[in-house]
């Protein structure tokens, strides 16, 4: 389930600018949501002579557009691990922290403190991320290793939570399935679907984000992946 902050910043992002009456709806946690989406850079207030309003603004759609990559995933995979390897000294620890949350929304897993992993070509995310953050030369390394079906095994079950995963997906099904049934009568609809994506891609950030040909050796992960497709409908149409 979403947060207060995560379904008005979807909601935000979806009608791009909403008047605070409507997101007042929420009551007493939109102040605290809103306040929160303010200092993350994502929304921004607007204020006239009659009303207030709340927009999202080109930092929030970014960090929507970043999380919601994870699921573009593709059909075949090319047999590489990417490794991401930094040492910032503790006289940095802002940037180390920031290091980190960036990782993490590309859905990279940890194998040990600063060694995080991904199957998913981020090269040009990584350096992105080490030029806005100004890493130094040095600080920050990155490396590609062949894999194989047994080291794949063994670096999916250290480097993320499967079960906590998969229990996560077994929710999101149920509760899409059922909200599904009530979609095609055009009240919510895209916001609704919009949500349950981003509920998606949250929950597909924490495991290893592997191509198809592996999500579809999963029943549950194929049939969440299926579920994708349908909201998809609705959250474009």
């Amino acid at each position: 389930m979403l947060s207060t902050m995560q379904e008005i910043f979807i909601l935000l992002e979806n009608e791009k600018q909403v008047p605070l009456y409507r997101l007042n709806r929420w009551g007493k946690p939109a102040r605290g949501a809103l306040a929160k989406l303010k200092t993350l850079g994502w929304v921004e207030k607007i204020s006239n002579n009659k009303e207030t309003f709340y927009k999202i603004t080109n930092k929030g759609e970014n960090y929507l557009d970043d999380t919601l990559s994870v699921l573009k995933t593709k059909k075949d995979w090319d047999g590489k691990w990417r490794l991401v390897m930094f040492d910032i000294p503790e006289s940095e620890r802002s940037t180390r922290d920031k290091l980190r949350r960036n990782l993490n929304n590309l859905g990279m897993g940890i194998l040990q403190a600063s060694v995080w992993i991904t199957p998913r070509d981020v090269k040009a995310k990584i350096d992105k991320i080490s030029e806005k953050l100004k890493i130094k030369t040095g600080q920050i390394k990155y490396f590609e290793v062949s894999g194989s079906n047994h080291l794949t095994d063994q670096i999916v079950s250290k480097a993320w939570n499967i079960p906590e995963v998969d229990l996560e997906l077994e929710r999101f099904v149920k509760n899409a399935q059922w909200i599904l049934k009530k979609m095609g009568r055009g009240n919510g609809d895209q916001y609704n679907a919009k949500k349950l994506i981003y509920e998606y891609a949250l929950i597909i950030k924490k495991g290893p984000i592997l191509p198809l040909n592996f999500v579809e050796k999963s029943e549950l992960r194929k049939r969440a992946h299926e579920i994708y497709q349908e909201l998809r409908h609705y959250a474009i149409s």
